[in-house]
């Protein structure tokens, strides 16, 4: 036999061994613990919390269609439910220096 071909041979040899002994002492090492305060899902589902009808967004069926004056509480209710195409500059402008606080 040739000299190359015992070379390769004991490097094929330890490159089994090698990787027998890695999956060797994967198998027998142990899990790693859980982190604390980090707890396992015992349910993959999970259960979401339905909105209650009071936490809704006001609609327009909710605030009176009775013309408020301009700038007052009611009034900001009323344009906060109004579409945004339906406001004019001077309504936009109105509704900026009086119903929306810092």
């Amino acid at each position: 036999m040739s000299k190359s071909l015992i070379i390769s041979l004991v490097s094929i040899v330890i490159g089994v061994i090698t990787i027998a002994v890695g999956l060797y002492v994967l198998s027998i090492t142990p899990a790693p613990a859980p982190e604390p305060g980090v707890a396992e899902a015992a349910d993959p589902f999970v259960v979401v919390p339905q909105v209650a009808p009071q936490d809704q967004t006001p609609t327009a069926s909710d605030v009176p269609s009775t013309p408020a004056e301009p700038g007052s509480e009611p009034w900001c209710e009323q344009m906060m439910v109004k579409p945004d195409v339906q406001w004019n500059d001077a309504d936009s402008r109105l509704f900026a220096q009086r119903c929306v606080y810092e």
